[in-house]
């Protein structure tokens, strides 16, 4: 009898025995909950209304701070204007004659004013204006805002409300006094779900105080600001543009 037919069947016994484990750690699936919860507030009062659930791969992921670093240099970079300038010996102003004669001076030898060592002359590698953007790729960008959230909301400095429609009018003064009553002195960045006016006219001359579409959140703001308040249809869009496979 040949060695050869036990071996083939002990390997043909092993292969089914883990393609069977792989089988059942599939079936098993993810052990954690795929959602976080919580609270649904009024935005004049901040009173809990209701539960709601979050996606867990938006408002829980993972706490990543050189995630972070790299997305708020990247924006950073894109925000400077760039548009510093200096002039060389030959933009600069003045004549061109050979100032001293080569030779029998008993000095240096010299040329025009214009030089970089003379003063009023050019500067020497001076900065011209030039784009300071770098690159980054996508997936690093969206992971940055889904860190972002995450750590607002670990840290709880998240508010969800149903909306900002209960301004009774655009005066900074009522908004200021919601702000002050409900919600302090910590600075705030409000994230609607489309234009609201009202909103945006009352928050205007409040410095502490920041309004943004939805589709403007991005990791600086959210960083800088103390506290997010976002509207719960605001949520609904991010979760579908920041949820993973």
């Amino acid at each position: 009898m040949s060695l050869l037919k036990p071996l083939a069947l002990t390997f043909t016994k092993t292969a089914l025995q883990k393609r069977a484990l792989a089988t059942v750690a599939d079936k098993a699936g993810n052990p954690f909950p795929t959602h976080i919860q919580a609270f649904l507030r009024d935005f004049k009062t901040s009173e809990p209304k209701s539960i709601i659930d979050l996606d867990r791969k938006v408002f829980g992921a993972p706490l990543r701070r050189d995630v972070l670093q790299r997305v708020v240099v990247w924006q950073r970079d894109s925000m400077r204007q760039g548009t510093h300038s200096t002039k060389g010996r030959s933009e600069v102003a003045g004549s061109g004659k050979k100032q001293a004669p080569q030779k029998g001076r008993g000095k240096a030898r010299v040329g025009d004013m214009k030089a970089p060592h003379f003063r009023g002359g050019g500067i020497a590698f001076g900065p011209h204006p030039r784009d300071h953007s770098t690159d980054l790729p996508r997936k690093v960008q969206e992971m940055g805002l889904r860190v972002a959230l995450s750590t607002k909301y670990a840290q709880d400095q998240l508010t969800i409300v149903e909306d900002f429609n209960q301004l009774e009018s655009s005066k900074t003064r009522e908004l200021n006094s919601i702000i002050q009553q409900t919600y302090g002195e910590p600075t705030l960045l409000l994230v609607t779900e489309g234009h609201n006016e009202r909103l945006e006219l009352a928050a205007r001359n409040i410095p502490r105080c920041e309004v943004i579409h939805v589709d403007e959140t991005n990791v600086l703001d959210l960083l800088t600001y103390d506290n997010v308040i976002i509207e719960k249809s605001a949520v609904q869009i991010l979760e579908d543009a920041l949820k993973t496979v």
